[in-house]
């Protein structure tokens, strides 16, 4: 496809950090652009160089970054790519991170500590003008931090990941997996309350059919929990609803060693919960003991009562961890949901070129977080495609009624 559309606006130049290359080449693709040649380069002493290849000057240069590997050094490199996009005189930079690096640091556990997310923001936001994050840990503080006075960030983008989550559970009802007069959408924990917005219920709601449902009204039941403060360690104490015969469906921001979702899918399963299904943006599948191996919380994932868990494409192990990303793969729970379409729907209403013709929706990223975006109610939408099931899938031996 051309990089010029018939208005005569050029498409964003896409430019990719290490770890995010597949999505960064996906979503260029979605976009008919196409990714910078770059080269990444670490030195004997673990100082990184990153160089941009190629002219940018006058492009509108959307830098894709995300902290799969180490963070910090995936976060430096960000600054550097864009430091190097604005000094080779790109029109403008966007930040669209995947993942966003120290988004759980948003609190101060100590009147010596500080919270890693505001430093973290406060060194990006000096080299972009706009930003993407995707499902940050705590988005008001997300956008608050970019947005402050004398931040050169005009627009902090929040997006939820509501419309691939919603068509792939759609796809589960229409198959028969899962019984629509039995499901039971559900909070991880009183912190999922947060991220779960009025957009999010209000797209869940149209895509499932839902017609009667308020999504101004938060009626979504959730885990109960304890954190203990000098270990961060949680533990499950209960659930706030009955769920016997429920198909259970829970909504994450990230798994990370995965202990947590398969104590509570445990305790679902011991009250009387048919399923019990996850959905979480991104699979981080941390050790949660330094003896593990690697895979250990995959591992951890696969023999638990979770019938399913579904993460994203926003946080890539194949280049930095390919050890996970092959126990991912062959894992029968986990399957990942491409977000490169949406993610590029995102771009394109930020980017587009408004013309007297345009529909009213058509750069609106309101209406693609509700779900009302033109490209998204045409039959057979390809914003949002369900992944197919794996083999050996606890789904497969699921039958609505059963």
């Amino acid at each position: 496809m051309s990089e010029v559309p018939s208005n005569g606006k050029p498409k964003p130049l896409i430019v990719a950090g290490y770890s995010s290359q597949a999505l960064a080449g996906e979503i260029a693709a979605e976009l008919g652009s196409r990714v910078a040649r770059v080269t990444y380069k670490q030195f004997s002493d673990k100082e990184i160089q990153t160089t941009i290849e190629e002219n940018v000057r006058g492009h509108e240069v959307v830098v894709v970054a995300s902290a799969s590997g180490d963070p910090n050094k995936q976060e430096k490199e960000a600054r550097l790519l864009m430091r190097a996009a604005n000094r080779a005189g790109a029109k403008q930079v966007t930040l669209l991170l995947p993942y966003m690096w120290y988004g759980r640091s948003d609190d101060i556990w100590d009147e010596r500590n500080a919270p890693g997310l505001t430093d973290t923001i406060e060194t990006l936001r000096a080299h972009c003008q706009s930003v993407v994050v995707a499902d940050p840990h705590n988005a008001g503080m997300t956008r608050e931090k970019f947005l402050d006075t004398g931040s050169p960030v005009r627009n902090c983008t929040i997006v939820h990941f509501a419309h691939p989550f919603a068509v792939q559970l759609k796809d589960l009802v229409d198959s028969g997996i899962v019984s629509k007069a039995n499901l039971l959408l559900a909070h991880a924990d009183a912190g999922s309350t947060k991220r779960i917005s009025r957009s999010f219920r209000a797209c869940m709601y149209s895509v499932l059919g839902f017609e009667g449902r308020n999504p101004d009204q938060d009626d979504w039941p959730q885990g109960l929990k304890d954190r203990d403060k000098s270990t961060g360690k949680i533990k499950v104490k209960g659930f706030s609803a009955d769920v016997a015969g429920k198909d259970v469906v829970i909504f994450e921001d990230m798994v990370g060693s995965g202990g947590t979702a398969c104590d509570l899918a445990g305790l679902l399963k011991d009250m009387g919960a048919r399923s019990v299904i996850l959905f979480a943006t991104s699979g981080l599948f941390t050790a949660d003991i330094k003896k593990e191996p690697l895979t250990a919380s995959v591992e951890r994932v696969n023999n638990s009562k979770l019938d399913a868990v579904y993460i994203t494409d926003t946080f890539e192990h194949s280049l930095t961890d390919p050890d996970i990303h092959r126990a991912i793969e062959q894992s029968p729970i986990i399957h990942v949901v491409k977000t490169s379409p949406y993610l590029a729907s995102i771009v394109r209403a930020l980017h587009i070129e408004v013309a007297a013709e345009a529909g009213s929706d058509q750069n609106s990223v309101s209406a693609i977080l509700r779900g009302t975006h033109p490209a998204q109610t045409t039959e057979g939408q390809r914003i949002s495609i369900p992944t197919p099931r794996k083999s050996g899938s606890p789904l497969i031996k699921l039958v609505a009624g059963s």
